[in-house]
């Protein structure tokens, strides 16, 4: 499996949140790990969704793994949910439970 560029990476998905915000929730459970990976890069100078805001009860849902096969999950679920997510909030754990995603730093 080829290593993600992980700056690359969260560049890409800054430029995608930075015109379209209501995305993060497409990242589904995966969102505070991408959160996470971005704030060691930018600010809320940057957008203003890297606050401090963390929802533990879907963080908890994560499976423990390492940075890249976490960042490929998030990918994965973000092109999903892309493709066949719903219109709302919600979205599926790795379990096939549906849970919902909301960042209060996003307000959205």
């Amino acid at each position: 499996m080829n290593e993600i560029n992980i700056e690359k990476a969260m560049r890409n998905v800054l430029q995608i949140l930075q015109t379209q915000p209501e995305h993060y929730k497409r990242f589904g459970i995966y969102w505070w790990t991408v959160k996470a990976l971005l704030k060691q890069y930018y600010s809320q100078d940057n957008i203003y969704l890297l606050g401090d805001y963390v929802d533990e009860s879907i963080t908890d849902r994560v499976p423990d793994a390492n940075t890249q096969a976490l960042l490929k999950m998030a990918f994965e679920e973000y092109a999903h949910n892309t493709a066949y997510g719903r219109d709302d909030k919600t979205v599926e754990d790795t379990e096939g439970e549906i849970v919902t995603i909301y960042d209060e730093d996003a307000g959205l």
